[in-house]
């Protein structure tokens, strides 16, 4: 009993310095995470980043109320230099370079955070004047002033972006950057003719980008400089990039005025330290209380000293400095921005991975029929369901939320799926709008017909028809043997393997991310649905068995599931998309719908997609992802498709 009291009342001793360590260890977590959430899939990270972007604020706020409510003989005889640490907790509110929202609704609630930097910044002003009969050196007082004046820029430096980085404000943005562009073009002109290679990609990315403003705010126009755009490594930068503008100070530091605020911002900071350092007499404080107070000062440094590295790092910095003709900085910029800690051409993909799930596996009742554990969360899962499931018999529906979080795992980004399939297909669906004959459908067209209602009305059932159907297909396509197998044989394996991934990423969306998919009620009604039906496999192998395994089939079902993600994507919202530009390091699906978006194909664009046409009948502004008409489609199989890709990579000339 003795010990727990002892404890207790070292805690109450210790605590306002524990609550200041802690608030200053989540920043310097805060700014390392932000950076890396942008390209890993780990849910872990996520989530622990998620915990302390909240407790961050959490933890500061507290602290300064620990701060004001403490009478002054408790707070001279315990820790005077306390009060010290009050504007330190407004640079903490302030939050760091590399995160500034968790989520775009953060952004959407600007206001409320504005709301609390007037009772914050009120509060720590209330601390602070409270400071002045408790700390013994008049310098120390200006030395506070000055670490207040650097987090109060800090903190509206956080309001700013967060308002930019709102629907209101990325429409505000599009608009005034009409005039940018205008500027862009004749500024940036010169180094267009000196680029090439990666550079003239990046200049390519930077100089389109009020084209994915436009997009992000379901603008209507055309971009100018659409011709440029049609690149699949334009389209990555692109997404980088839009991430920084929601969600980190990317806004700030290439923009005048506020460089000029960060600015005095630093050097008030540096100030203070100085005058810390060499006028106050630390005797007067206790050897804990200083050092934590060093410790402050040090760690700000350092995070500082990080975001002006970071910020040499950004594309935007590397253009202003080639418009400013300083070359060496430039020169400097560039070797950050493209080495292997910056923003590496071989590294530059977005997404970096994306999601799997096999609904069939989950469906399947024969244990020889599932996927073999590939993780530890589904090693786990087949724990749980040989135990639960198979031998007390619970209902495997009551356990489907366990398996949504443990049977989804993530592969690297597949450059085949996304350089090949993925922008063939998008380069066809635009010729279409100039007479060019749609793709043909001569093995899987009777199926697609056959399951129009489902494709038209009901998505997610058509997704789960489609999968597992695919996944009864594809058992029919082992692995070659030897070295001697046929070489068709060894393609439709391969083929096989695309196909798969499609089919696992959109059953993917259906489970874990329903709300990028155009569905007119909840995915989670189908999919119990499908859990309940007893002879669901039965039924699709009747149809599956009218399917022959060849080459030629299981490319027209690669073909099928593309033009599935494709339809997703054009009927995707922006803000949906932009929700999501956080999430496992970027979605398959958002490249997509940015791609399709150069096109002006979408239903937040030009020409609205539609599923499927089954008559000869033309619909104005619209086209369709498949398209089984009795009309005689033209043969495209023979389009060199190094061409197709060559067009998305390289683009036309440019008019710069």
């Amino acid at each position: 009993m003795q010990a727990t009291e002892g404890l207790v009342k070292l805690f109450n001793e210790w605590e306002i310095q524990l609550l200041v360590l802690l608030s200053f260890a989540l920043q310097l977590f805060l700014f390392y995470a932000g950076s890396l959430r942008r390209r890993t899939s780990s849910g872990f990270l996520r989530f622990s980043t998620w915990m302390a972007y909240l407790g961050a604020d959490f933890v500061a706020v507290y602290a300064l109320g620990y701060l004001s409510r403490h009478d002054q003989d408790e707070t001279r005889e315990a820790n005077p230099l306390a009060f010290f640490w009050a504007p330190f907790l407004l640079i903490h509110l302030g939050g760091q370079d590399t995160i500034t929202a968790f989520s775009m609704e953060d952004n959407n609630l600007w206001l409320r955070h504005l709301l609390n930097l007037l009772v914050q910044g009120f509060l720590a002003l209330y601390v602070f004047w409270k400071s002045i009969g408790k700390l013994h050196n008049a310098v120390l007082l200006v030395s506070g002033a000055l670490v207040f004046v650097a987090g109060i820029i800090k903190y509206v430096e956080r309001i700013w972006c967060l308002e930019a980085g709102s629907q209101r404000g990325l429409e505000s943005r599009r608009r005034s950057m009409q005039e940018w562009r205008e500027t862009m073009r004749n500024v940036t002109g010169m180094i267009f003719l000196d680029a090439a290679g990666y550079a003239l990609t990046v200049l390519e990315a930077l100089v389109t980008m009020r084209h994915v403003m436009g997009v992000l705010v379901s603008s209507g126009d055309v971009c100018a400089y659409s011709h440029l755009t049609g690149r699949v490594k334009v389209a990555r930068l692109q997404l980088g990039l839009m991430y920084d503008e929601l969600y980190t100070k990317a806004l700030v530091l290439r923009t005048r005025s506020w460089l000029i605020f960060r600015h005095i911002s630093q050097i008030s900071f540096v100030a203070a330290f100085v005058l810390f350092h060499v006028t106050v007499d630390k005797r007067r404080y206790t050897k804990a209380d200083v050092a934590i107070t060093y410790s402050l000062f040090i760690g700000g440094f350092f995070i500082e000293a990080s975001s002006v590295l970071n910020s040499m790092m950004s594309p935007w910095t590397w253009k202003m400095l080639k418009d400013h003709k300083w070359e060496r900085l430039a020169k400097f910029s560039w070797f950050l921005f493209s080495s292997d800690i910056g923003w590496p051409e071989k590294k530059q993909r977005w997404p970096c991975s994306f999601g799997q799930y096999n609904f069939r596996s989950w469906l399947a009742s024969n244990s020889s029929d599932r996927d073999q554990p590939r993780t530890f969360g589904q090693r786990v899962m087949a724990v749980v369901r040989r135990v639960m499931v198979d031998l007390v018999h619970v209902n495997k529906k009551k356990l489907f939320w366990m398996s949504k979080a443990l049977d989804t795992w993530y592969m690297d980004a597949d450059e085949l799926i996304i350089d090949k399939y993925v922008a063939k297909e998008i380069i066809l669906l635009a010729k279409e709008l100039d007479g060019t004959p749609a793709r043909e459908w001569p093995i899987l067209g009777s199926l697609l017909e056959f399951i129009e209602a489902q494709l038209d009305s009901d998505f997610a059932t058509a997704i789960v028809t489609m999968h597992v159907l695919t996944e009864l297909h594809l058992r029919r396509y082992p692995p070659p043997s030897d070295m001697a197998a046929a070489a068709a044989d060894d393609v439709a394996f391969s083929l096989a393997q695309v196909c798969r991934k499609l089919s696992n990423y959109m059953m993917y969306l259906l489970v874990v991310q329903p709300s990028m998919l155009p569905l007119p009620f909840s995915s989670l009604r189908v999919l119990e649905d499908f859990q309940s039906k007893e002879n669901v496999e039965v039924e699709m192998q009747i149809a599956e068995d009218d399917l022959s395994p060849s080459k030629e089939t299981v490319e027209e079902m690669v073909y099928m599931w593309t033009r599935l993600l494709l339809y997703a994507a054009g009927k995707s919202r922006a803000e949906i998309q932009a929700a999501h530009l956080t999430s496992t390091g970027g979605e398959l699906i958002t490249l997509v719908w940015l791609l399709m978006s150069f096109s002006e194909l979408g239903d937040s664009r030009l020409w609205a997609l539609r599923m499927i046409k089954t008559s000869d009948t033309d619909s104005a502004k619209e086209i369709y992802a498949f398209n089984i008409t009795n009309q005689q489609a033209a043969d495209i199989s023979n389009i060199d498709e190094d061409e197709v890709v060559e067009e998305f990579f390289l683009g036309e000339e440019n008019e710069l």
